[in-house]
């Protein structure tokens, strides 16, 4: 059976909007054009194997995986997230797992300790503020998804 031509256009205008990874598209596709869905039945709908033609074959020129992950890591890096945080963006995203980690290590090499005294800096953290003040700045970095260690480290040095 032939795929229509409006479920190829779907898919590269989606693509196109939203830069959604391959897993993410094939989602969106099995959703909107799955045998029980009603568009199936006005487009015939598509299948396993026709949804691999669309990703595989008609997409494979404009499908970038590589520079949107690269793209939405420095685009997180420029404000201010923390490497937890965007893992676990890019594993809501459906990213491939070993091409976010690949680039978060290019990007992260030393960012988190920056990242971490630079808040640190502007919560005008100091030794001699008391304990409640110091745990209320704690607090504030985990929430902003610094790890303990890392922020142990920043502050003993």
């Amino acid at each position: 059976m032939e795929i229509s031509q409006k479920i190829i256009d779907y898919a590269i205008w989606y693509y196109l909007k939203y830069y959604p990874s391959p897993k993410k598209l094939r989602f969106k596709l099995k959703e909107k054009f799955w045998p029980d869905s009603e568009k199936w039945k006005k487009y015939w709908g598509i299948f396993e194997e026709d949804i691999d033609y669309i990703i595989n074959e008609k997409l494979k020129n404009i499908i970038q995986e590589e520079e949107v992950i690269e793209s939405k890591i420095r685009n997180y890096q420029n404000k201010w997230k923390s490497k937890l945080y965007i893992k676990q963006k890019m594993f809501e995203r459906m990213e491939d797992k070993n091409l976010s980690e690949k680039y978060l290590e290019i990007y992260f090499q030393n960012w988190e300790e920056e990242n971490i005294k630079k808040s640190l800096k502007k919560m005008w953290y100091s030794d001699n503020l008391e304990y409640n003040e110091k745990q209320k700045i704690l607090k504030k970095l985990f929430s902003k998804w610094f790890r303990y260690d890392e922020i142990k480290q920043v502050i003993n040095n």
